[in-house]
């Protein structure tokens, strides 16, 4: 039964199949070689030479953020003004520096806080909210950590009548809230069925410890836990003037800043907030080898991590800036140049230095195939060796000052960023001439000042290397450790133990199906059914999706997806062909998207299975919610299916097909029964569009008469 839900997957799947673009293949013709130059003259000589040599830098251009000035109210908030008068727009920040705390059980709150801000306040509903802000045309965003507004001159004194009331006056509505957790979880669900997304959570809880604040990571459980009523207490702790800043850019005078500052936030109330200590994260003592197992990925995630201490608004800050550009920060750096341009095993090697009060972080990372797990790994701690040991030669220097001083200059044309720098300068009570001055520092800096800055942050002997990939390669990386061994992690960050990842030696293919059915209702219960016939619903981007389904035991099946009143696609299989139909038009087929209509025309695919179970193997377990599975990798005409059954109770919780590049995964939930067999009525679908797919079976029939013309084929 459960493969009938596959069937909306496979329609997305058919579609983008039949539609996707043709490939290129490179042409097997060799390139002729080109002509001999002929030999150059003396004055061609001296142009090459010219050329050849990289021209000397002028003087670093003088930065003007605007004039700068700040004040502080009475309440303590701190207001900062940076006035920009060309063109007739204003901009707003305020920023809450919420002190790093350790949420617990609750973790996520903060996040959920930033998303209700802006759901009511006492006077306005979202609707109203929304309205106002777009009749004058203007912005207003949220977060955990306050708001951002922007505008045309003429309505500054409107938006920040607005943010004010969004900040000073929210109001939390249980509507809204269910709203926002329904919005989050599925924002989660599709953060931990994406490899990129695995590996920073694990990152985050490897580099800093899950008892950090910076490595506490939000789950399904600590999400579940959080109620109205811890956000509202998250909003009254740490929503406070006294740790908050106001940042005005643009066509605003001093008396006008002033007069806006005191007028909506002078009333705000002071109130003292806790802030914690905890102690600094290390690096390990040595390199340690993290492994999240990922059943059927074509890929490997690597990220090599450790923390740093590096403050924001230091010589050290900038010159880490010029060293992670030569090493990784794009397709000039050092990484880029080894992994992909010289022995192809990515599309891109980066890093990244982050420098913060509390803590910061290197990392160094990249997507690669496979069978060169480790030898990109062999790679990313060569070129970590070699810069922390040798220097950057000259045109390395000058390559990063050039793209710092682009990228700086281009920064400055942007009001948020340069409310930013307004904004660092006062809360981290930087020289009022860091800033203007950076691009001068950053011209100053030598060859040796990079050696000493790499030499302290990248230290490839006392490092992390994270993996997310398939569980096959795990162990192949354990001569990178220095304790010679892989820890296992799950997406959450929380350590498994390998043996535990192991299927029972004495469990076979056969015993785990067989299991399947008599967890559902008996075997011979389910293949007694005829067809089984199903609605489902859902929700794609605000639109509701209806699917309606039917498969029968002899190999039938046909399927119509709806969407606003009008049929968008109609798949059917029957008798060996197949049609799809997307709005009325017949789709063009490829044969392995017949085969894979064929495998889900079918009530029970396990049944099927026990027919083929030579090409069925077990690949061991992994942890769904929380859940040991055992994985059954089945060989198709289509490709590798793996299936994920639960070690405890046999019922089936997810289905994971690959397609290429792509990972199609459905995720299924809440089984309850009809005619005595058990059917899951949740599903979840990933990877057939940027975010999940979540049905909800609202009707169910089996045995029915059915209409034959359901199955017709033009």
């Amino acid at each position: 039964m459960q493969r009938i839900f596959y069937s909306l997957a496979a329609l997305l799947l058919i579609l983008v199949t039949a539609c996707g673009t043709p490939k290129t293949t490179a042409s097997t013709t060799p390139t002729p070689a080109p002509a001999p130059a002929p030999a150059p003259q003396p004055e061609a000589t001296a142009q090459a030479d010219f050329r050849a040599q990289a021209p000397e830098p002028g003087p670093a251009p003088e930065i003007k953020l605007g004039d700068f000035e700040d004040f502080t109210l009475d309440n303590g908030l701190k207001v900062v003004l940076v006035e920009n008068h060309k063109l007739p727009r204003v901009s707003y920040q305020l920023y809450v520096d919420v002190p790093p705390h350790l949420e617990g059980k609750y973790a996520g709150t903060q996040q959920l806080l930033g998303s209700m801000l802006r759901r009511a306040t006492t006077e306005m509903t979202k609707e109203e909210i929304d309205e106002a802000i777009d009749f004058i045309g203007a912005t207003l965003a949220t977060s955990g950590t306050g708001a951002y507004a922007s505008t045309i001159t003429k309505y500054k004194e409107e938006v920040m009548k607005l943010m004010a009331d969004v900040i000073l006056n929210a109001e939390f509505p249980e509507s809204e809230f269910a709203k926002v957790k329904e919005d989050t979880r599925a924002a989660l669900a599709q953060e931990l069925s994406t490899p990129e997304a695995i590996a920073s959570r694990v990152r985050q809880a490897i580099t800093y410890g899950t008892n950090h604040p910076y490595g506490e990571l939000m789950t399904e459980a600590t999400l579940d836990s959080i109620t109205l009523e811890v956000v509202k207490a998250a909003y009254e702790n740490y929503f406070v003037p006294n740790r908050s800043y106001l940042v005005m850019v643009g066509d605003l005078t001093p008396d006008e800043a002033r007069r806006l500052a005191n007028e909506y936030f002078s009333d705000w109330e002071r109130k003292e907030v806790a802030v914690p200590e905890f102690p600094t994260p290390q690096r390990p003592e040595g390199v340690t080898v993290n492994f999240v197992p990922r059943t059927g990925s074509v890929q490997s995630n690597l990220i090599v991590t450790h923390p740093i201490e590096l403050e924001p608004g230091t010589k050290e800050s900038i010159r880490a800036n010029l060293l992670n550009i030569a090493l990784g920060s794009g397709f000039n750096g050092r990484l880029f140049a080894n992994l992909r341009e010289d022995k192809g095993y990515t599309y891109g090697a980066y890093s990244s230095i982050s420098d913060d009060p509390l803590v910061g972080n290197f990392r160094a990372y990249a997507n690669v195939r496979n069978e060169v797990t480790d030898s990109s790994i062999t790679e990313f701690m060569y070129e970590l060796n070699r810069i922390a040991s040798e220097p950057l030669d000259s045109a390395e220097l000058a390559n990063a000052q050039m793209q710092i001083a682009g990228s700086f200059g281009r920064a400055l044309e942007s009001p948020q960023r340069i409310a930013g720098y307004a904004l660092n300068t006062i809360r981290y009570d930087l020289d009022r001439d860091f800033y203007p001055e950076y691009l001068q520092v950053v011209q100053n800096t030598s060859i040796n000042d990079i050696s000493e800055v790499a030499r302290d942050i990248v230290t490839p002997a006392n490092t992390h290397i994270v993996v997310v990939g398939d569980r096959s390669e795990a162990e192949k990386l354990a001569r990178f450790a220095t304790d010679g061994k892989v820890r296992y992690f799950d997406v959450n960050g929380n350590p498994v133990d390998a043996a535990e990842m192991s299927a029972p030696a004495d469990l076979t293919p056969q015993q785990v199906i067989e299991g399947y059915f008599e967890a559902i209702g008996g075997r011979e219960q389910a293949q007694a059914l005829q067809n089984v016939s199903l609605v489902m619903e859902g929700n794609v981007q605000g639109q509701v999706i209806r699917q309606t389904m039917t498969t029968t035991n002899d190999g039938r099946m046909s399927s119509q997806t709806n969407m606003m009143g009008m049929t968008v696609a109609d798949q059917r299989y029957a008798d060996g062909k197949a049609q799809v139909k997307q709005q009325g038009q017949n789709m063009p087929l490829p044969e392995e998207a017949v085969q894979a209509m064929a495998e889900q025309a079918v009530i029970f695919p396990e049944s099927n299975y026990l027919d083929r179970l030579d090409q069925i193997s077990i690949e061991g377990t992994e942890t769904i919610d929380g859940k040991r599975a055992v994985v059954l990798a089945i060989e198709t005409p289509a490709g590798t299916v793996r299936e994920y059954y639960d070690a405890s109770t046999m019922l089936k919780l997810r289905t994971v097909r690959q397609q290429g590049p792509q990972t199609m995964t459905q995720t299924y939930s809440d089984y309850q029964p009809t005619e005595g067999i058990l059917f899951p009525r949740k599903i979840s679908l990933e990877g057939m569009a940027p975010f999940p797919i979540d049905l909800e079976v609202k009707e169910l029939s089996v045995n029915e008469e059915l209409d034959p013309t359901i199955f017709e084929m033009d």
